[in-house]
């Protein structure tokens, strides 16, 4: 078993063609070995190539019975190419044979919260919570603790005290801190809400390893590359299948809700929050001009472009999006409105807006995986929201015509006249089947998820209204301790 060894050693080094060899050498002498069929599986995933890793889990699966690992994989793999039928039998499995498992309550949970079965969710998370306590346990107490019904929550927040003593993890307290706040915030007890929300956006503070300020000379290169001169070179004449759509624009400002809303649509599919941009084409644009992005985008060749194009059109295939609109609703990609517009000229940009109060508490309430100071600073977030709004002002001088601009309040306010604007704007005609989005299962991912499963509410416009003066205290404190410094 040295060799099966080795084989994992290389696999968690990331040397993944080495690490396939020897899992090969292994099933060679022997093709029952469970863990080689099961380190090839995960190559296969981390290759994105899916359907040779479900052969490769499958078989794991058998041979490994006992193992709740390869499932987990197998539904992984499986929702990558779109069978939500087959993922979710397969952790309604792992959850039969492991029912004292929280990890297998947790998985199967989110599977049914991501997929808008709500009431599922909360009673697989609350069978989940009464098994022996773990880490997962307090993201299940995360996610629980918002869509549960309220008459429940005081029994939950004596669990996440009792998480609190027992776990010395920073990251495991910051999780039960944003429940907490949670949990309070719904009981409305906003004081302590507040003071759990303070708690949790100031340990994950201490993680970030920047500070918004050092981003500064990244926007300033930004739009220096960008400039005039970069979008009066004449595009590649290029006729598209399909017309390339991107919701941009700063998190939590209704880009989930806007999506939802589309993909109902006939004619539009949506590739999530993809990021080929700043993980493929990017990296292959430093590559080629030896340069870091953006100044990487000083020499775009035809032939650099088109393998730029054949990268997305690839990770759309991946996705298996075949229809005449293609979204990419990941925010962040306002940073990468000129590469795009170079390589698809006719990209269309969506810039949603939000109200600044009301957007900072939003994302200041949840928590976000990434230890970004933005996420957990509401002066760090002022910031970010500053160098946003000026790159997004940069870029509608030069492509008036590829950014339409919406509020996330007017969409809210008039939704019927503001759809159908986006649509026109999108080369779409109106269907009706896009007011009904929440009646939707299809899978979504992001902190939106709960909320989206229900029709048009006006309460994430007033959230913030209750911490007001909180609010306002710490971004004044903030500001006249900077100004001291």
């Amino acid at each position: 078993m040295l060799l099966l060894k080795r084989a994992n050693e290389l696999l968690e080094q990331g040397k993944l063609r080495e690490a396939e060899f020897m899992f090969k050498a292994v099933l060679k002498e022997n093709n029952k070995i469970g863990p080689a069929l099961y380190g090839l599986g995960r190559i296969c995933i981390r290759l994105e190539d899916y359907d040779s890793a479900i052969y490769y889990l499958k078989r794991a699966c058998e041979h490994l019975p006992k193992m709740l690992d390869p499932l987990f994989a197998l539904a992984d793999a499986f929702m990558a190419v779109g069978s939500s039928v087959d993922a979710k039998t397969v952790l309604e499995y792992t959850l039969s044979v492991a029912h004292h498992n929280a990890q297998a309550h947790y998985q199967l949970g989110q599977f049914y919260l991501d997929h808008g079965f709500i009431e599922n969710a909360v009673r697989t998370f609350e069978a989940g919570v009464e098994c022996p306590k773990s880490a997962v346990t307090a993201f299940m107490l995360q996610e629980l603790v918002q869509i549960c019904p309220v008459n429940k929550l005081e029994a939950h927040v004596a669990l996440l005290h009792e998480l609190l003593s027992d776990y010395e993890n920073k990251r495991l307290k910051i999780v039960v801190y944003y429940a907490l706040a949670k949990c309070y915030h719904r009981l409305e007890q906003f004081s302590q809400a507040f003071d759990y929300f303070k708690l949790a956006n100031e340990c994950q503070l201490s993680l970030c390893e920047f500070k918004t300020e050092h981003m500064q000379p990244f926007f300033n290169d930004l739009k220096t590359q960008c400039s005039s001169d970069f979008f009066k070179i004449p595009n590649d004449k290029l006729k598209a299948t399909f017309t390339p759509a991107f919701i941009v624009g700063l998190p939590r400002t209704g880009s989930t809700l806007l999506e939802q809303m589309l993909v109902e649509h006939s004619q539009i599919g949506s590739m999530g929050e993809n990021t080929v941009i700043s993980d493929k084409i990017v990296p292959y644009l430093q590559m080629r001009n030896e340069t870091p992005f953006p100044e990487c985008l000083h020499t775009l060749t035809t032939s650099m472009l088109d393998h730029c194009r054949n990268l997305y059109v690839d990770e759309i295939k991946k996705h298996r999006v075949g229809n005449e609109v293609v979204i990419n609703k990941l925010p962040a990609n306002f940073q990468n409105i000129g590469l795009i517009q170079k390589m698809f000229p006719d990209a269309r940009f969506i810039h949603l807006t939000r109200s600044f109060h009301a957007n900072a508490w939003s994302v200041y309430s949840n928590h976000f995986a990434e230890n970004e100071p933005y996420f957990c600073s509401l002066t760090e977030y002022k910031q970010y929201a500053d160098f946003q709004d000026d790159l997004m002002q940069h870029f509608k001088e030069y492509l008036p015509r590829n950014i339409y601009t919406l509020s996330y309040e007017k969409l809210i306010d008039e939704t019927p006249k503001e759809l159908n604007k986006v649509l026109n704007f999108l080369y779409q005609k109106f269907e009706p089947e896009c007011l009904e989005f929440y009646k939707s299962k299809r899978p979504v991912s992001t902190l939106s998820k709960a909320q989206v499963r229900k029709p048009l509410e006006q309460s994430p416009r007033s959230n913030w209204q209750v911490y007001e003066q909180q609010m306002i205290a710490m971004l004044d404190a903030d500001q006249t301790t900077e100004e001291h410094l």
